[in-house]
């Protein structure tokens, strides 16, 4: 009797090689986010898992966007009619102009406005100031113009308004912000203006918010002046609108750049977690987009070999969720995975505070 032994280990070996094919597919098909470890908890909102395409303005994420801004805003009152330079402690200065403001509609400072001047009566002015990399966050203003990278030497919220309605500034008119920054200042940083698709006090979040340079592309004044025995620096900023101003400088677009993917447990969805991705080496603070075919949360443009912070921020029924991992060294196109940990909403703020 004759056998086939070859025939035979051939037949063994196709099968092997098959059975491989067929857990390849099934491990590339899997998505990045899985529902292992997932836990139901009876009528709780944490038992939702579900990615939309759409979130809508009364999901969590909106809400928890409404309770982390930051709202230490200095107020104060001028007179439209004349000159008037307002300091706040001694680090921040603002001069304005007489008869530099209009009641209407248009954007401030495009010159497209109508409506009438008010050329006398009190006006009251409110500041709102962004300087760290966690005062950016709270108030859901990235560091980026139409997804280029910028690196920011604080920005500020300005608005002025006479008897509830809000002004702006006439075409050719200005207003000088003078401040010292948390950093010494640099020569090459730029005036650019946020870009407002839902605009604040609407909402807190603007997902399509970007920063858009001045026209005037000259780099900001700085300063130095002596005070006693020690000196004060800082910038010169001529603002020629009102509402989001910051001071920013693209960074090197010629490193090489990955994108990267931010895994989180099930329960925590586009409807209720945003998360931040700051680089240590530079001011900077990117939003990642929700990925609905992976279930995660994306960004490119990060720079390779980068050291950064990847901060999650949830709120799921009345609980705040905060998550964190240092990535010492950025690879080309990585998962990292969070852990978010329940914490109180001043846990949250004091995180932020420190970043």
């Amino acid at each position: 009797m004759y056998l086939n032994i070859k025939g035979i280990r051939m037949k063994k070996i196709n099968g092997i090689i098959g059975c491989l094919l067929l857990l390849t597919l099934a491990a590339c098909n899997k998505e990045i986010s899985s529902n292992t470890g997932f836990t139901p908890y009876a009528n709780n909102p944490l038992n939702d898992t579900v990615w939309i395409n759409n979130v809508p303005g009364d999901a969590p994420i909106y809400k928890l966007a409404d309770t982390i801004f930051h709202h230490n805003a200095f107020i104060d009152t001028f007179d439209l009619s004349k000159d008037k330079t307002i300091e706040f402690g001694d680090s921040l200065e603002i001069e304005i102009h007489a008869n530099s403001f209009f009641a209407g509609t248009g954007n401030s400072g495009s010159g497209g406005g109508s409506g009438v001047t008010p050329s006398d009566g009190k006006a009251t002015i409110e500041i709102l100031r962004i300087q760290t990399r966690g005062d950016f966050i709270k108030a859901y203003r990235p560091n980026n113009s139409f997804g280029a990278l910028l690196e920011t030497a604080s920005g500020f919220f300005i608005r002025v308004e006479k008897n509830g309605q809000e002004l702006m500034l006439l075409p050719d008119s200005t207003l000088e912000i003078k401040y010292s920054d948390i950093q010494d200042p640099v020569s090459n940083m730029q005036v650019f203006y946020g870009r407002e698709s839902f605009p604040f006090p609407n909402s807190a979040r603007d997902e399509a918010h970007t920063w858009v340079r001045d026209q005037d592309s000259s780099w900001i004044k700085t300063f130095i002046k002596q005070s006693g025995s020690s000196y004060k620096k800082g910038y010169e900023l001529v603002a020629k609108r009102l509402r989001w101003i910051s001071a920013e400088r693209y960074l090197d677009s010629t490193v090489t750049k990955t994108n990267i993917y931010a895994i989180l447990p099930p329960n925590f969805t586009n409807k209720n977690t945003q998360v931040f991705v700051a680089l240590d080496k530079n001011r900077t603070v990117l939003a990642l987009n929700s990925d609905i075919s992976t279930r995660s949360f994306t960004s490119k443009n990060i720079p390779l070999k980068a050291k950064i912070t990847l901060v999650s921020i949830s709120k799921i029924g009345d609980d705040f969720y905060l998550g964190t991992k240092v990535v010492n060294d950025v690879g080309t196109v990585i998962n990292y995975s969070i852990s978010p940990e329940k914490k109180t909403l001043g846990q949250v703020l004091d995180y932020l505070n420190s970043l």
